[in-house]
């Protein structure tokens, strides 16, 4: 199994995600052996022999991006792989991020997933996986039960070896934290109030609006 995993994992509006995951593991006797941590994956996983290599091209590119705007809103399945996730709809901020990332990496690592550097990137948070013929029903139960439309940020990037996180990157205040460091309820408190300031200071508070714009033209 390949170690290594980049993702953007949410702040305060997890537990809402988790809320859905859980209530689905429940509902259709999932396995629950692992506590969900709602994220989405920008690239990965993979193995790599130039760890040093990559974390200076992972922080060059991610230091280029301040305000990152997506929307989760409403559900879908890869039928494939029997997978239901919550449907990310990316600005371009976020698709140029992921883009540029998974090209700096791709020449760096191996054993990464086939879709890493495909342009038509399916953004998600997955909700349920390994559902077999189940898939259907899990989808058309959360679509039932959950009016799902969050705003968001992408605030955080996660480095992960592994489910153990190694660091993150503050995108908003453009610095490394330690796993330690990252949890904290003071580090969270600093990424948000970087986060208004640079929103404010960059004039992008209608980058929502810009997102719509372009989700109603697909």
């Amino acid at each position: 199994m390949a170690r290594y995993l980049n993702e953007i994992r949410l702040g305060k509006e997890k537990q809402r995600l988790r809320t859905i995951i859980d209530d689905v593991r429940a509902e259709f006797n999932l396995s629950t052996q692992q506590r969900p941590v709602p994220h989405i994956t920008l690239f990965g996983p993979y193995d790599t022999d130039q760890g040093y290599v990559v974390k200076q091209h992972t922080k060059s590119v991610l230091s280029q991006y301040d305000v990152v705007p997506f929307v989760v809103s409403g559900f879908d399945t890869f039928e494939d792989t029997n997978v239901v996730y919550a449907d990310v709809h990316p600005s371009a901020e976020l698709r140029s991020l992921r883009r540029e990332l998974a090209n700096r990496l791709e020449p760096l690592t191996y054993n990464q997933r086939s879709w890493d550097l495909d342009d038509e990137y399916a953004f998600h948070l997955t909700i349920a996986t390994n559902l077999g013929g189940r898939t259907a029903a899990v989808h058309d139960y959360v679509e039932q039960q959950y009016a799902l439309h969050m705003e968001l940020h992408a605030t955080r990037m996660t480095v992960l070896d592994r489910r153990r996180m190694l660091w993150e990157w503050d995108l908003p205040r453009g610095v490394e934290l330690d796993a330690e460091t990252a949890t904290t309820r003071d580090a969270w408190e600093q990424t948000m109030t970087a986060l208004d300031a640079a929103r404010g200071h960059s004039g992008r508070g209608g980058l929502f609006d810009r997102i719509g714009a372009w989700w109603n033209r697909e």
